[in-house]
């Protein structure tokens, strides 16, 4: 690695936690600047603030007490400072990346996942993550390459449930529903994947083969919320309205349970159940649900053309 490749990583993992513990000590945004641009400047920063360290190996020490201690922005410093040290040293680039996930930091967990993979290509568990972190960045291109390389050396369960999602998401439904269901026999009765399955069945309108899968799902795991509610989603389509509001302020709120009902029912052509629904939402919070005052809008301008239509 050149010195000009290693210092734009730096600055890539360490812009995050300086600004975060300059902020914590007060200094100003040109402060903030001049330390970014300046490792004599970080370094002097870093002993003023007790943080100076002697090498990799002290540098990891601290970072984990410092975790240990829920110190995590602490800890984030200590993991830059055993980076500079050994770049190289996959230990260090792995549990950076685990602490880069945990803060919710998905784009510095990508650029230390690469970093791995520059050194350790055919590591197909770190592959795997990275193809998983790049489809939670929506980076659907990059992730379906990443995952495709797992699923051609071993069978994974999650690389091809992340290729079914990425299916899904560029409507290809006959695919996603043959990658979740490739997963389902690797791990079978898992709620999540049986989810997955009826929702690729949802979108693409087949909505009995849908809802056994939902069904199953919540056979196994009652309370799993995401099922809950395309399960709800899928009775409103079916005009089960009654059972689907049942479903849906399991996982949300009566607002959000009308207006969702308000929506479908308009979308259906129901259209006097979606005023109902409407303005119900709009009765439990009339100052804030702004979306069902857009959704009786345009029911009120549906409502006008039907009317238009038929004389």
């Amino acid at each position: 690695m050149n010195r000009h490749t290693k210092k734009t990583i730096l600055r890539v993992f360490g812009i995050v936690s300086i600004q975060l513990f300059l902020t914590a000590c007060g200094l100003f945004h040109n402060d903030i600047e001049e330390v970014n641009n300046d490792p004599k400047a970080t370094e002097m920063l870093l002993k003023s603030a007790g943080l100076s360290v002697d090498s990799a190996d002290e540098a990891l020490s601290k970072a984990e007490k410092a975790k240990q201690d829920g110190k995590l922005d602490l800890a984030q410093l200590y993991y830059v400072k055993a980076y500079e040290f050994e770049p190289k040293n996959v230990l260090v680039l792995q549990k950076m990346t685990d602490l880069y996930v945990q803060l919710g930091k998905n784009e510095l967990a990508e650029v230390s996942l690469k970093l791995i993979l520059d050194q350790q290509p055919k590591n197909l568990k770190v592959l795997e993550q990275y193809g998983l972190l790049l489809l939670k960045n929506r980076k659907y291109a990059m992730a379906k390459a990443a995952l495709e390389q797992v699923v051609a050396k071993q069978k994974s369960w999650s690389a091809y449930n992340g290729l079914g999602i990425i299916a899904n998401v560029q409507g290809d439904f006959p695919l996603a529903e043959a990658l979740f269901k490739k997963a389902d026999v690797i791990s079978p009765n898992s709620p999540e994947i049986l989810n997955n399955v009826g929702f690729a069945l949802y979108s693409a309108y087949r909505f009995p083969e849908a809802l056994a899968y939902y069904s199953k799902a919540l056979q196994i795991n009652p309370n799993f919320k995401k099922a809950i509610y395309n399960y709800a989603l899928l009775q409103a389509r079916l005009g089960k309205y009654d059972v689907a509001y049942d479903a849906f302020v399991r996982v949300s709120s009566e607002i959000e349970a009308n207006n969702n009902l308000g929506y479908i029912a308009m979308d259906r052509g129901d259209y006097k159940k979606a005023n109902n629904y409407l303005q119900e939402a709009i009765r439990l919070s009339p100052e804030f649900y702004k979306k069902a005052n857009e959704n009786l809008k345009r029911l009120e301008i549906l409502e006008k053309r039907s009317h238009e239509s038929n004389h």
